[in-house]
């Protein structure tokens, strides 16, 4: 474990009274223990607020009006002294020694990133219905096809968070991921490690529970759209990485369509599949795919994709890969 890693905890709350004390606790608990814990209460009308500052130092909360999410997160961002942090929500835990494995994971690296596995569960944190370790051992291809992790999952420098400019507070949905990637076009590495430290409480009021399927649909093509442009803008990048990116591209129109999107709320998409397929490296212009979208446009070639079996990489080197969904 390296010493010189110190954790700000920075947790965005409202309205979370209901589990708030349970996660506080399991922050302190680390064996590591963290510099701080900065509860940004976003203008919540319960007593969250009272909860946090009943704990004393290390918890330290920061009232503001309601602003949603992200503009929270970005206080504590702003806010923090540790030369790391990981988020963490008000309905999720930790187990005892995720900071220290994390931290040791990290070790003396100024850019490196962490990331933990995760485990599912609804009352009991001891009886998770699902885990999921980290695989990731970097950012790039996996981030481009998937959110790799929950948030409370990363470790990451202070630094990085900042340089990358924090959360996008426009983005409503998937704005974790969105930062992720950000930050994985600046880190020095990326490792995983083996302890599902990060435990995902999965309620009714959550806000995977409460997302609508349109929400979701969009807020997956909203990210997807943002890296296409970055990746556009870096012909080193693209050169590698361009067929996961109209894959990537193709999964976030076709889950947009299926969740009953218009074409016109879905353009965005549409204009960074046709000039991938017009302008994309050599290899991916060749393939079959990218040809019928130069051929018949972008919305006549979803269509004939959708009529046809999907194709595997060993049999169309420029076919789609097999992606998991986000």
């Amino acid at each position: 474990m390296s010493d010189a890693v110190s954790v700000s905890i920075v947790m965005a709350c409202y309205n979370g009274e209901r589990f708030l004390a349970e996660t506080l606790r399991s922050a302190i608990a680390q064996t590591k223990p963290p510099l701080e814990i900065l509860v940004v209460d976003d203008g919540s009308t319960d007593g969250s607020a009272a909860i946090g500052e009943s704990f004393g130092a290390p918890v330290r909360v920061i009232r503001q009006v309601n602003q949603g999410e992200a503009v929270a997160r970005n206080r504590g961002i702003a806010e923090a002294k540790g030369t790391h942090i990981l988020f963490l929500d008000a309905d999720d835990l930790l187990a005892p020694e995720s900071l220290e494995r994390l931290a040791a994971a990290v070790g003396s690296s100024p850019d490196a990133v962490s990331v933990m596995g995760c485990a599912w569960f609804t009352t009991d944190p001891g009886a998770p219905y699902f885990t999921k370790d980290a695989l990731a051992s970097s950012f790039f291809p996996h981030i481009i096809e998937e959110n790799l992790a929950p948030i409370h999952c990363w470790l990451v420098p202070t630094r990085l968070i900042r340089d990358a400019e924090g959360f996008v507070e426009t983005l409503h949905w998937f704005e974790d991921w969105d930062l992720w990637w950000r930050i994985g076009m600046r880190a020095s590495s990326l490792t995983s490690v083996a302890y599902a430290g990060a435990l995902y409480r999965q309620h009714r009021q959550s806000q995977l529970a409460t997302t609508k399927k349109q929400d979701r649909a969009r807020g997956h093509a909203d990210v997807i759209v943002r890296l296409a442009d970055a990746l556009m803008a870096r012909p080193d990048l693209l050169d590698r990485y361009a067929e996961r990116l109209f894959w990537s591209l193709w999964s976030a129109l076709n889950h947009c369509r299926e969740a009953g999107l218009e074409w016109s709320a879905v353009d965005d998409v549409v204009q960074r599949l046709a000039a991938l397929s017009r302008s994309g490296p050599e290899s991916l212009r060749r393939s079959r795919s990218a040809r019928t979208f130069r051929w018949l446009g972008v919305k006549n070639g979803y269509t004939l994709q959708r009529l046809k079996p999907r194709r595997s990489p060993a049999t169309d080197a420029a076919s789609e890969p097999q992606h998991r969904r986000a």
